[in-house]
């Protein structure tokens, strides 16, 4: 492991606290020692946030998934909306909103990535299929013309908004392949919406990185398998565009977020972990997770045949790297 040397002191304690927290949790969530069994995620209460009490829809219970639709520019889309157990209208509660990879469902996607078992409101919208092929997001070349996946996203967090209580300073986005780099590219359209962004084999087309060179930095995880054949890990062309390989996506980003020396470690025997912890501004960080021989599939899948690795389970590691994006851990700029 490198040792950061000759930063200021605020960068060292943010550090320390960062790693302190990181370790708290990722005990609590049954990722520090024990078999690949304790790595299920567990469904902890709701951590709520000190906001004022908020009213909400009858038809929104705890510990449930419901479907709703909504009118786009014209077009009908459709997204499930999952409240946690332990939620109360009256207080508020984190929304993390989770894309599906190109021809997949909203309901296969909260299925297998085990992300309605976190203490969050999680949101899985449907993407919208093109007349030459399966449902996807706009950030690729295979995209429906019509589909206008940011106004779709501000819609869905008014809808759920005004149907449950959202801690709006606590609003995160997972996407996986397609997703993504739909993910990605609302991070840079929406600057200031997110608190922080998870990518699994994400697809990083030139579509999904528009608006992205002048955006806020956010904290951002990806996953990824060195034998994903499907998003090459060293990058391809297809579709007619680039893909870029996933060093250079995140030397993209730590560069431009200007982010100290990395931290490297293994966290299991085929999963290794880069953590840029000190970014700008300040509280922004950038992590990596690795996973040598893994493919196209999403880590701690429930589905067996869908684990590129039986040892990481990605919506454990995604909410421990959000329990980080705190707004008290934001010290500077």
């Amino acid at each position: 492991m490198q040792v950061i040397t000759g930063c200021h002191p605020i960068l060292i304690v943010v550090l320390s606290r960062r790693l302190a927290l990181s370790a708290g949790v990722l005990a609590t969530a049954g990722l520090i020692g024990g078999s690949a069994a304790q790595y299920v995620v567990a469904a902890p209460q709701v951590v709520a946030s000190p906001a004022a009490a908020c009213s909400g829809s009858a038809n929104l219970a705890a510990n449930s998934s419901v479907s709703r639709t909504l009118q786009v520019n014209g077009v009908e889309r459709h997204f499930r909306v999952h409240l946690p157990s332990g939620y109360s209208r009256g207080s508020a509660a984190p929304l993390i909103l989770a894309f599906h990879g190109r021809g997949e469902k909203a309901i296969w996607f909260e299925r297998y990535t085990q992300l309605s078992r976190l203490p969050a409101i999680v949101a899985y919208p449907d993407g919208l299929r093109s007349s030459t092929g399966p449902r996807s997001w706009q950030s690729a070349p295979y995209a429906n013309p019509k589909a206008d996946d940011i106004a779709f996203t501000r819609a869905i967090i008014r809808k759920i908004s005004s149907e449950a209580c959202v801690d709006r300073s606590r609003i995160f986005a997972v996407g996986r392949s397609n997703g993504g780099g739909l993910v990605n590219l609302l991070a840079c359209q929406l600057p200031g919406q997110f608190a922080g962004i998870a990518m699994v084999s994400g697809a990083f087309y030139p579509q999904s990185q528009r608006g992205c060179q002048h955006s806020r930095a956010v904290s951002r995880i990806e996953f990824h398998g060195t034998e994903d054949r499907i998003v090459p890990y060293d990058g391809a062309y297809k579709f007619g565009s680039n893909l870029p390989a996933v060093p250079a996506y995140l030397d993209r980003w730590t560069v431009r977020s200007g982010c100290q020396q990395p931290l490297e470690r293994k966290i299991a025997s085929n999963v290794t972990r880069i953590d840029w912890f000190v970014c700008r501004p300040l509280g922004t960080m950038v992590s990596h997770v690795r996973i040598d021989g893994g493919t196209h599939r999403w880590p701690g899948s429930t589905r067996s045949d869908w684990r590129p690795s039986d040892r990481v389970n990605a919506a454990a590691l995604i909410w421990q790297f959000f329990q980080l994006q705190r707004p008290g851990l934001i010290v500077g700029s």
